[in-house]
């Protein structure tokens, strides 16, 4: 009988080795660089019990097979191989188990049984049944000497997105690629032709591969395709000679859409129904709901913001009764808002107009071919609103403050709740609660944001009358900072001075270590104090803080650690105290010498309008806050509601909750589901979320969105956007498109960010200057970059994909240009 197999001996075929372990066998025999190391066949893993000895025959041959590979400082990766794995039509990526620097033979052993044991997980069995109809397989197990990688990754010899056909792209992150295939860390991209020419290169940092190994890389790769005569896709590994090795070839199973819906785009599951003429764009709400969205988060925001937005404006008279305007939408897991409808909101309120509320919320020009409601009827809408927008306008703090004492004392409750005592039926009540609090904080939110564009036309409006466009753009930004009451500049504040505690009570060293708990009850009382401080202002935010899968600074403190960190080292002019201060002598100088040029007739009109805009900017922060902690509160019931299904059976990870919608969850608490288990269903709406991470989608667009061809990277020196904090600055870029993954940026370099939310704030103080992608007037970038003073530019669109970390850019924000003054050189 055969129980062990070692690589290159033979062919033995799929049914006793395992697709995995068939492919490494062919490709050894076929001459290439691949570790040594063996199968444990089906033959012989079909005589293992779980919970038992080994046969002494298997134990023997395994002893003998691993003998050589481990030992010594070396260690192996132990990997399943099932028979269907790595098919041409279902690859298993990710369903079963992968055990790496394994160091002995007993946890070798130990390994396998762990790899066995993920045949039949939950997970795998439903991927296999959606992928093949077929639950029954069976596994072989692959021991290979453990590569020390300094590079690895993944290429495909066919663009799997259909966005560069017939191409070669390359993946790489730096060490192991598992990181790449955990979706730990950004990946580099490299695009080549066939022929091994470079195309396009992406990085997030610094480069990872040279040129010479991404030709050497897509050379591989183009003859494991000529070898099995399919197109393929790799796992490679450098180590630290520079030996380039294979470790996986297995056939393409994701193909890109056909001809004709690569065109014209293709539906996903939770797309919204929208009309061929609706205008869709993704700036402002993009702030709020950055990136790819789970469809728990997606169908959380279609269910209350949609219905907050519309009851909230007709209590406003804004909207009629029978009127329920198109607002927020979804398309292939991203967020976008109505212009139209927006617009419509602005021309209807006293004091505002369409186009002044799509320019300093949405960015850009005015829209000039949406159609226009008569004055007749717009007219009945600011009469119709003058009282509730009186009240709403004079009550507009005590409100705010009302309201988040009042999600606080709810945030207080569920936090210290015994989650695990309650019924599904006080689960379900407590989340539909929850639903309705964060919806009166959206609509509050909302029409505080309303406040603020009002407040900030007005301001701009007189200043243009009596300064000049010219002078009233540069003074504006200067106006609107230096104001310490914004809840996000706070931010940075608080962090610094945690630096502060850190260094007088002596920790600061111990905080450099990545591993330290800074909830260590070994920590001295005063930094203890400090941080628990810290966390009840601002545990709730964090990076994508409204998308319900991503964690709060509360459970993961290590981006505010990391932001403590880089603050050791600062200078204290330089810290963001000291900014803001300087701000504020700049604001308060610049407001004396205008309300003397103004002149004394609307002297006072100057003075309500500026007291006004800057109430009301940093109050639209304050509220976009509520909004967060009002959401997050839901975290400890969302959490129990996936043990629960995951106990069940209805899933079979905790982290698969966030593929159910919300209406899916309330049925399973309510006992109404009809389905027993939502594998299928999980597994169908993670590779739907998968497919849809590598489009571009234009910022904005009429109807369904098509996606975008490949944008380049280096489509020309000089990007235009949106001034919004009137100064210049001259430095190297950072490129930052994720910081929980992203080297982090160092003082004196300039940000350069897809989009930024509260969770970017901890940045904004090393920086000295500020690029993004979508952004507006009163967008949290914006806000955050004149609080801090920093040269900024908004809504460049493109910003993350044109320019490169090490590149020399010249920010004017006061024209709104960013320039590419010296590229980063190329590696060799």
């Amino acid at each position: 009988m055969t129980f062990i197999h070692v690589l290159g001996d033979g062919p033995a075929g799929a049914a006793l080795l395992g697709g995995k372990g068939n492919a490494l066998d062919a490709l050894v025999r076929a001459g290439k660089q691949v570790p040594s190391g063996f199968v444990l066949t089906t033959m012989a893993t079909a005589a293992l019990t779980e919970g038992k000895p080994w046969p002494p025959e298997i134990a023997s041959a395994f002893a003998s097979a691993c003998d050589g590979l481990i030992g010594d400082g070396s260690t192996v990766a132990v990997r399943s191989s099932a028979t269907g794995e790595d098919a041409s039509d279902a690859s298993f990526a990710g369903q079963h188990q992968t055990v790496l620097n394994v160091p002995t033979l007993e946890a070798a052993r130990e390994a396998v049984a762990t790899c066995l044991a993920s045949l039949h997980a939950e997970s795998a069995t439903a991927y296999r049944y959606l992928a093949t109809a077929d639950d029954q397989a069976a596994m072989a197990v692959v021991v290979q000497r453990m590569v020390d990688a300094v590079a690895a990754g993944v290429a495909f010899t066919d663009d799997p997105t259909g966005r560069h056909p017939g191409h070669i792209v390359v993946e790489a992150v730096a060490g192991p690629g598992e990181l790449l295939v955990s979706g730990l860390a950004q990946a580099e991209n490299i695009v080549l032709t066939r022929e091994g020419h470079l195309v396009e290169r992406e990085s997030p940092g610094e480069p990872v591969l040279t040129d010479r190994q991404a030709i050497e890389v897509a050379a591989a790769a183009r003859a494991c395709a000529e070898l099995f005569g399919s197109e393929q896709d790799i796992e490679y590994a450098f180590d630290r000679d520079g030996v380039l090795w294979l470790l996986q070839s297995r056939p393409i199973t994701t193909t890109a859409p056909a001809a004709d819906s690569a065109a014209t785009g293709w539906a996903s599951e939770f797309d919204t129904p929208t009309g061929p003429d609706e205008l869709w764009t993704s700036a402002n709400i993009q702030e709020v709901l950055p990136g790819l969205l789970t469809p728990l988060s997606m169908s959380t925001g279609t269910r209350s913001s949609q219905a907050a937005f519309v009851r909230g404006y007709q209590r406003l008279g804004l909207i009629a009764r029978d009127e329920s305007p198109p607002w927020i939408a979804f398309f292939y897991n991203r967020a976008f808002l109505n212009v139209g409808t927006t617009r419509m909101l602005g021309a209807r309120a006293l004091g505002a107009s369409g186009d002044g509320v799509e320019i300093q919320f949405l960015g850009g020009e005015a829209t000039a071919d949406l159609p226009s409601e008569p004055l007749r009827k717009r007219a009945r809408f600011m009469a119709g609103s003058l009282v509730p927008l009186g009240r709403l306008l004079f009550g507009a703090r005590t409100r705010t403050e009302r309201f988040e004492r009042e999600v606080r004392q709810a945030e207080r409750k569920r936090l210290t709740l015994a989650t695990g005592d309650c019924s599904d039926a006080a689960l379900r009540s407590l989340l539909l609660s929850g639903e309705e609090i964060s919806g009166r904080a959206f609509a509050h939110h909302l029409h505080i944001s309303g406040l603020a564009s009002a407040a900030y036309t007005n301001l701009e409006r007189l200043l243009r009358t009596r300064l000049g466009d010219e002078r009233s753009e540069s003074a504006i930004p200067t106006l609107l900072t230096g104001l310490k009451n914004v809840e996000s500049a706070r931010i940075g504040i608080d962090i610094w001075n945690l630096s502060r505690v850190a260094l007088n009570t002596g920790i600061g060293p111990a905080l450099r270590d990545d591993s330290v708990d800074p909830r260590s009850e070994a920590l001295p009382p005063e930094w203890r104090a400090a941080y628990r401080s810290f966390l009840r202002a601002h545990g709730h935010r964090g990076m994508r803080e409204m998308e319900a899968s991503t964690r709060t600074w509360r459970s993961d403190p290590s981006p505010v650690i990391a932001a403590v960190r880089g603050y050791l080292d600062l200078p204290v002019e330089q810290s963001p105290l000291a900014t803001l201060e300087r701000q504020e002598t700049a604001r308060l100088a610049l407001t004396e010498d205008l309300r003397r040029d103004i002149g004394w007739l609307v002297r006072p009109l100057y003075n309500r309008f500026l007291r006004d805009a800057q109430d009301f900017v940093a109050l639209r922060e304050r509220t976009k806050s509520i909004i967060v902690r009002s959401a997050r509160m839901s975290d400890p019931l969302i959490e129990e509601c996936a043990r629960r299904c995951v106990e069940r059976g209805i899933i079979s990870d905790v982290e698969d909750v966030f593929f159910l919608s919300y209406e899916e969850l309330l049925d399973i608490l309510a006992g109404t589901d009809v389905a027993n288990s939502h594998q299928t269903t999980v597994a169908r709406r993670r590779k739907e979320m998968e497919r849809n991470r590598y489009i571009d989608l234009p910022e904005r667009f009429r109807g369904h969105p098509t996606p975008l061809p490949p944008a380049s990277s280096s489509d020309g020196t000089v990007l235009t956007g949106m001034a919004v904090s009137a100064r210049s600055v001259t430095a190297r870029a950072r490129v930052i498109r994720d910081p929980a993954i992203d080297d982090g940026i160092q003082p004196g370099e300039i940000l350069v960010a897809p989009v930024t939310d509260a969770g970017w704030t901890p940045l904004f103080g090393l920086a000295v200057g500020l690029v993004v992608d979508i952004g507006s007037a009163l967008s949290h970038g914006s806000t955050i970059a004149r609080e801090y003073g920093l040269p900024a530019v908004v809504n460049v669109h493109h910003g993350t994909r044109t320019i490169r970390t090490g590149d020399l850019v010249h920010i004017d924000g006061a024209a709104g240009t960013v320039t590419i003054m010296e590229r980063r050189a190329p590696p060799n």
